[in-house]
């Protein structure tokens, strides 16, 4: 039993010493065994920090032409104010914003009489639908491009305005190109602002003579908080085709706000076109220069592109067309007319020189209260600005418009009486009346719907003395968006 006990002690000590021994070997061997994984994991570590820098570095250079840093502050910003996409560098010196318009109209005629063969087409269309872009270069100058990729019937695709334009004068600028020549009220007011879906007749015959969108031209133009001035010098159509020599014009318009406060504007203006050159139809010292002055009823949705007045054709050498305006808003309530007057001069004829005329007056009550705003750099008027969005998250249901309009344009000269032919060099374009009532809604200040109703009623005589006279009433929709 004792040799048993000790026995066993002697197994125990030597178990324990065994342990005693080995344990620092084992400890040395674990030891050794962390300090490899952790040298691995810090290699891998650094590997992952040098793809960091290099990638830090290749972004860096893939985009250092776009934005340089200036401290912390980017040489390029970025804006969408109002959902216009802008660029602008940081010391101002360069600018570009993207520009849209896009007008889609619909419309029904019903023609209670119209002349034999004539009908104008009931449908839909694209009026206007513009991209471009616009905006500063080296400070001083500044650069329009707009693309109209929209039209009726006959009309396609056209340059809208492409110019460059010079701002270092202080209040006068100097612009060239193809572009709208400022030539009055109405024509100055942009066409995503106008009230109606289209200008009154005797304002937009008026600008057809030797402006109008894409007129080829140069232009010197000044103004400040109260008065606008321009003067022109303009020449065909960027589309015009069929001419062999451009018609030469000058076109002056000046305008005064004679008075403003925080609840009122009142503006003035003049306007004159002289068109000295009628362009040449053929090559040779005696080839005609056909004048035509003729105007649609106040909507372009016709695909036939039917005018129910027309001069026809009159070899003429010059025309001289003048006008007078008056415009001004208080409150929310908004007024504007106009007289415009039209002399043609006839070549090398001893028939008298015919003249026309037109006028208009149209108003505007915004009800939702928001006033239409006086736009300085082009002496004409804005539309209103929603003060409460249409949203239904929210209260708010934008800016509503009640509009009506009545416009005269006569394009009879010396025209006798029914029943008898004209009187030598009589004129028998006829004469064109509307009524315009419409409704307005800007949901927001992009966003814009415009309905329209149209009495127009023609009185008109053919060379023979018959009533070739029209009666009709049209209904419009228009949606557009403007950035």
């Amino acid at each position: 039993m004792k040799n048993y006990r000790n026995s066993t002690a002697m197994a125990l000590i030597a178990g324990l010493a065994a342990i005693s021994f080995s344990a620092p070997a084992m400890a040395a061997s674990a030891s050794t065994a962390n300090s490899a994984k952790i040298d691995t994991l810090q290699q891998q570590i650094d590997d992952l920090n040098a793809e960091v820098a290099d990638l830090k570095r290749s972004t860096s250079d893939q985009y250092t032409d776009v934005v340089q840093k200036q401290g912390d502050k980017p040489d390029v910003s970025v804006s969408l104010k109002n959902g216009r996409p802008s660029l602008k560098s940081a010391d101002g010196d360069f600018s570009l914003d993207i520009r849209t318009l896009v007008q889609f109209d619909t419309a029904y005629y019903g023609q209670d009489k119209a002349p034999a063969g004539t009908d104008l087409s009931s449908g839909s269309n694209f009026r206007r639908a513009r991209l471009g872009v616009q905006g500063t270069l080296f400070k001083d100058w500044s650069y329009q491009f707009i693309y109209d990729f929209g039209g009726s019937g006959s009309e396609g695709a056209a340059i809208s305005s492409a110019y460059i334009q010079y701002d270092g004068l202080g209040q006068v600028h100097w612009r060239i190109g193809a572009y709208p020549t400022p030539e009055s009220f109405d024509d100055t007011t942009s066409a995503s602002d106008l009230i109606f879906l289209e200008r009154a007749q005797p304002a937009d015959l008026a600008r057809s003579i030797a402006g109008s969108d894409g007129r080829d031209g140069t232009t010197l133009f000044a103004y400040d908080d109260n008065y606008f001035a321009a003067i022109s010098y303009t020449g065909d159509l960027v589309q015009d085709t069929g001419v062999f020599d451009e018609q030469q014009a000058a076109v002056g318009r000046v305008a005064y706000r004679l008075f403003k406060d925080d609840d009122a504007n009142f503006a003035i203006g003049a306007d004159s076109t002289y068109v000295f050159k009628i362009a040449d139809t053929a090559a040779g010292a005696g080839s005609p220069r056909t004048l035509r002055l003729r105007e649609r009823p106040e909507l372009n949705v016709d695909d036939n592109n039917v005018r129910l007045i027309d001069t026809g054709n009159i070899n003429a050498s010059d025309i001289l067309e003048w006008g007078v305006e008056a415009a001004g808003n208080w409150h929310n309530f908004y007024a504007q007319g106009g007289y415009f007057n039209f002399d043609v001069n006839r070549r090398a004829s001893a028939l008298p020189n015919p003249s026309f005329d037109g006028w208009y007056l149209q108003a505007s009550w915004v009800l939702t209260g928001e006033a239409k705003p006086y736009v300085t750099s082009t002496g004409s008027y804005g539309l209103p600005k929603p003060r409460n969005s249409f949203s239904f998250d929210k209260p708010g249901i934008g800016a509503w418009e009640l509009a009506a309009r009545y416009s005269v344009l006569d394009l009879n000269d010396n025209a006798g009486v029914a029943g008898l032919a004209a009187p030598a060099g009589g004129v028998r374009g006829g004469e064109q009346k509307i009524w315009t009532a419409g409704v307005n809604w800007y949901p927001n200040n992009a966003i814009r719907f415009v309905l329209d109703y149209q009495h127009t009623d023609v009185s008109r005589l053919n060379a023979a003395g018959g009533d070739i006279g029209a009666k009709l009433d049209a209904v419009s929709l228009r949606a557009q968006f403007a950035l």
